[in-house]
């Protein structure tokens, strides 16, 4: 697969990098405005996990400053922005997994992964299976939690360019919970996390305009927020 280095600089007007083999995005961006890579050795993922990057994929990491939205619903706005690119490509909507995952037939495509270095900058990582064998994910392992897009590889460059125009507009735009909760596939199913060492279940119910996952335990609504959870309101039972 080939991506093309100066039509991904002339159509966003950013001091971009394409390589087809990196260590590690987050690490090689530099001074780019954005680098883009076929494959990784060490890609990152939430915590201390990895990002599988084989052949096939794209692996992106934007620089955005001075956001005109709330930090906190940067990763759940990206994740419209994904959807959007890839509906560009396939003509059919993709679900998204709060918040940071985004699925297709049942199954993962895409991971997004947000760093702040320093006050007022942010590193947009977007990992996609755009045209991933499913060789390698099977030879990994993931066969039964990720999968592909199959999308044309002659579309790889216009795709990128595509991703990387509304991942930029998505900074500069109020987050759109609403659309975003319509095509949550989270919402409405029974979703587990941690508070406190403890594991908790519960309910799905909503996404705020926050970008908080509302989740209903019995009687009580609590919001989520990438590991956090705190009390907002008390079910009054009918």
């Amino acid at each position: 697969m080939f991506i093309d280095e100066k039509f991904l600089r002339r159509a966003t007007g950013l001091n971009v990098d394409v390589e087809k083999y990196c260590v590690s995005t987050f690490d090689e961006i530099g001074d780019y405005d954005a680098i883009v890579a076929l494959s990784q050795k060490h890609g990152s993922g939430r915590g201390d996990h990895s990002f599988h990057s084989p052949k096939g994929g794209i692996y992106l990491v934007m620089r955005e400053t001075g956001l005109n939205i709330d930090a906190h619903t940067l990763t759940p706005a990206v994740g419209l922005a994904v959807h959007d690119s890839v509906k560009t490509v396939l003509g059919r909507d993709v679900g998204l997994k709060w918040v940071n995952d985004v699925m297709y037939d049942g199954k993962k495509i895409c991971g997004i992964l947000i760093r702040s270095p320093r006050r007022g900058e942010y590193l947009i990582g977007v990992g996609v299976n755009y045209a991933t064998s499913p060789v390698e994910l099977e030879k990994a392992g993931l066969s039964d939690v990720a999968t592909s897009l199959g999308a044309p590889e002659d579309k790889a460059t216009a795709f990128t360019a595509d991703l990387m125009r509304r991942i930029h507009l998505a900074t500069l735009a109020p987050f759109d919970h609403a659309r975003y909760g319509k095509l949550c596939v989270t919402l409405g199913k029974t979703v587990c996390f941690t508070k406190n060492g403890v594991n908790i279940q519960g309910y799905a119910e909503s996404i705020e305009r926050d970008g908080t996952l509302l989740v209903r335990i019995g009687m009580a609504t609590v919001a989520v927020d990438a590991g956090e959870v705190s009390l907002v309101r008390e079910v009054v039972s009918q």
